[in-house]
């Protein structure tokens, strides 16, 4: 599993994506969004020096993973969001997504800790960042943050 930055010229495969009725389900905002909304939101994410926004592909595009900084945490606190391409589910590229994510989060940036918020009912991701090592139940109306400091912090 490799991870590249997303570009602009992803926009129309991470909206397909971001409205899958799947993802919408779990995610904090269950709307529907635009093209021209989505391609504001990328290029404001793509302009950020506190997000990183990449592709993971394996034998082409399958997911992404997010990290935004957290300001209002200890220093080094970013916290992920992670997407499997609906065509890609379940094949088991969660973990190895997610694992090429935190290794190049930690190339880049001096990152501490990953703060994950996951939905209380979605036991598959609640599942996934547990096996990855992430801890905790703080609960945050329906999620809960689960946390993992990383190693060489």
């Amino acid at each position: 599993m490799t991870v590249r930055e997303a570009g602009v010229g992803d926009a129309e495969l991470l909206l397909s994506w971001r409205n899958d009725p799947e993802t919408r389900r779990w995610s904090r905002t269950t709307d529907v969004v635009a093209l021209a909304d989505h391609v504001r939101w990328l290029e404001n994410v793509l302009a950020s020096a506190d997000r990183l926004l990449f592709v993971a592909e394996k034998d082409g595009p399958v997911g992404t993973v997010r990290f935004d900084l957290v300001s209002d945490a200890p220093e080094g606190t970013w916290e992920v969001s992670i997407t499997v391409a609906p065509e890609s589910r379940g094949k088991g590229l969660a973990g190895a997504i997610l694992a090429a994510g935190e290794r190049e989060l930690r190339r880049r940036e001096p990152a501490r800790c990953v703060l994950a918020s996951v939905h209380e009912d979605n036991a598959a991701s609640v599942a996934l960042f547990r096996k990855a090592g992430y801890t905790g139940t703080e609960a945050a109306g329906p999620f809960r943050v689960l946390t993992k400091p990383l190693e060489n912090a």
